[in-house]
């Protein structure tokens, strides 16, 4: 039988789900004005991933506190709903009750242990917001607070009042599957007395207010900012399954259709790269590990992703305007979207990034902010030939002669001369080619490092060459920098000469230019087996055909992981494993090591930047470590070397506390 109770909730149901339906729509259509990018590509790995991740909560629980929390409010709603939903359609047709479930007072049991853990993490999130304080919360205004105030308010109102609902329809229908329910039994029991016409009027009352509450939820989710409890799952199926170090987009620089290199408007980004706004969660971890914000720089992941969410429609009335507005820049250049790099973003903010990887590293939603970034770079420095006067001395010195420093490109092999190191095109059958790199090459310091592992090598008898004047800088910087065009064509150059000599294996000692060699020549078509210097040392360590023997004294040393050999490429236990063979040498690790290691400074290009703003990153990382009271500071990285020897200095440290590649360290040890 048809009642009015019916009749008004499927009123509400169909006033919800068309909300609900409507707020999808609207960002559907928001994603759609951008570019376009496949993210469908190998759905089985995509699902099997997104369940560990998501179900698993892995990510999210790197961080216990908040991890914690998390994990009450996720599974705590998500078993709860269960009880809602059952509760809603008892309501609706008393004795009708939930398949295999319904009937079971382990069920009830567990709504109400589910429910009540829901309260609790909604409560520590009120807390941590509220009372504590949390700066990474912290973004939005009291507009956007107001919502999430809401948003907690009626979660714990909801699980409320179904306790209450079910403790009175307990009462007054005789129900005994709620007796191992600790809450809503002991508010049956407590109600006991009541007259079964009030025990009634008072389950239907809150009956209709879990009935306003839970559709209200599907209305909220129109008009909220906070969408990601949807978003981020999505967000997560869809996310980057390249090499880390692979994952910036290639330009086509001959497409004559493109009006714009890199990222002019919020529309010239990809859907992808927009659903991310939509999948932040605000958490802040992305922050709290970004040595840029850290630093005092104005550049926060967090808050970077909500500037771009904020040029996004919140309202169907925007959302016309922006599809207006894009539909105008299609037929000629007069639009209403703003210019992102300095009018949206500023270019502080843009240029301050280190490209260290930290922000995605601890993002639970899986968000790409550094794509966004070099994006905008790429904007200014391809279309607007707007960049740091320093960005320009290192552009022209990689145009003229093939490295940052200058150094003319006929002297690459000068470092070579008295090591008898056979050049490529006189050792054509040489196992390994030893990609040197610019730093390697030409900065006096590093070519130290370059010679220990020269001397490592003969050690092992491995057959290995080098390119001398043939050889050009990798690209990382040029890429990273924004000048897609630059990097091209050094990969072009270089590729075309390492595929003319048949390389096959590669040594380098630079974490970026084994990155870029590994992870991006590919898709130029420059397929290498790349090595890391530390994963070979380590190999012919264990092969016996490296024999150290110590110096008779003890060494205390503590080591610093670069960001593109660590968090890019996974490879944080070879550099430690050699050092575990080195007699004598004690390592202690920093607080911030391995995936939470904080950055040198000198990625992105950074290298050849002035830091004009807020504390110097690379003396941050060296305080770091001298915190640990070492003679040493191993490194694995020319930039790590130069930054951290520098960080000595200005701690007035240089004398008693060195800075020491791994190589290094081994030829010192060296029989």
């Amino acid at each position: 039988m048809i009642t009015i109770k019916i009749i008004l909730f499927v009123l509400l149901l169909i006033f919800s789900l068309y909300s609900f339906g409507m707020g999808i729509r609207e960002r559907y259509e928001v994603l759609a004005l951008a570019k376009p990018e496949n993210r469908f590509d190998q759905p089985g790995q995509r699902l099997l991933g997104a369940l560990g991740i998501v179900l698993g909560q892995r990510r999210i629980m790197r961080e216990p506190g908040a991890g914690f929390m998390h994990l009450l409010i996720f599974w705590g709603l998500i078993v709860f709903s269960l009880g809602i939903v059952g509760s809603i359609l008892e309501g609706l047709f008393p004795g009708v009750v939930l398949p295999f479930l319904g009937s079971n007072p382990y069920f009830y049991l567990l709504i109400d242990i589910f429910g009540l853990m829901a309260i609790v993490g909604m409560l520590i999130s009120a807390y941590r917001r509220y009372i504590a304080k949390e700066e990474s919360l912290g973004v939005g205004g009291w507009a956007e607070e107001k919502i999430i105030v809401a948003l907690i308010a009626g979660i714990v109102t909801l699980v409320i009042s179904y306790y209450i609902s079910s403790g009175a329809h307990a009462v007054y229908a005789g129900a005994d599957r709620y007796v191992l329910a600790p809450i809503t039994g002991m508010l049956a029991a407590f109600w006991s007395g009541m007259t079964l016409s009030a025990s009634q009027i008072l389950y239907e009352v809150f009956w209709w207010l879990n009935v306003v509450l839970a559709l209200g939820l599907l209305i909220f989710f129109r008009y909220s900012h906070l969408v990601h409890p949807l978003a981020a799952p999505i967000n997560i199926y869809l996310r980057n399954l390249q090499p880390r170090g692979g994952s910036i987009k290639s330009l086509d620089l001959e497409n004559e259709e493109e009006e714009n290199f890199g990222v002019s408007k919020i529309t010239d980004y990809t859907w992808k790269q927009l659903l991310d706004c939509f999948a932040c969660a605000e958490c802040g971890r992305c922050q709290e590990n970004c040595p840029a914000y850290l630093s005092g720089k104005p550049l926060s992941p967090k808050q970077l992703i909500a500037d771009l969410k904020n040029n996004l429609p919140s309202n169907p009335k925007s959302l016309g305007k922006l599809k207006e507005a894009h539909a105008t820049a299609e037929t000629n250049e007069q639009t209403d979207l703003p210019e992102l790099a300095g009018e949206v973003i500023s270019e502080d903010v843009i240029w301050s990034c280190t490209t260290c990887y930290a922000c995605q590293e601890h993002c639970p939603q899986l968000n790409e902010h550094i794509n966004k970034i070099i994006d905008l770079r790429r904007n200014l420095v391809l279309d607007r030939s707007e960049f740091p006067n320093e960005a320009q001395l290192a552009f022209t010195n990689l145009e003229r002669n093939f490295n940052p420093w200058g150094v003319g490109w006929s002297n690459r092999a000068d470092w070579a001369d008295e090591l008898d190191v056979p050049l490529i095109e006189d050792n054509k059958d040489a196992e390994y080619l030893l990609f040197v790199g610019c730093a390697g090459s030409f900065d006096d310091r590093t070519k130290n490092v370059t010679t220990s592992l020269v001397k490592i090598l003969k050690a092992a008898g491995i057959n290995f060459a080098i390119l001398g004047s043939e050889e050009k800088c990798c690209g990382d910087s040029a890429r990273r920098l924004g000048n897609e065009y630059l990097y091209q064509s050094l990969v072009e150059e270089n590729i075309e000469v390492l595929n003319g000599y048949g390389v096959k294996k590669i040594i380098t000692a630079c974490p970026h230019c084994f990155n870029t060699l590994k992870n991006e020549y590919p898709s130029f078509g420059g397929n290498y087996e790349v090595i890391h210097h530390t994963q070979l040392i380590k190999r012919l360590i264990e092969d016996k055909k490296l024999n150290l023997q110590g110096e008779g004294s003890s060494l205390k040393l503590t080591y610093h992981d670069s960001c593109y050999l660590g968090r890019y490429n996974n490879e944080y236990d070879a550099p430690r494993q050699i050092i575990g063979y080195l007699p004598g040498v004690n390592l202690v690790e920093m607080d911030r090591n391995k995936n939470r290691a904080f950055c040198c400074g000198a990625g992105g290009g950074r290298m050849w930047l002035e830091e004009h703003l807020g504390n110097r990153i690379n003396v941050m990382r060296t305080e770091q470590a001298l915190q640990t009271k070492p003679d040493v500071i191993a490194v694995n990285c020319p930039f790590c070397l130069t930054m951290i020897e520098d960080g000595l200095k200005e701690h007035d440290q240089a004398e008693q506390v060195q800075a020491k590649d791994i190589a290094e360290l081994v030829a010192r040890y060296l029989q």
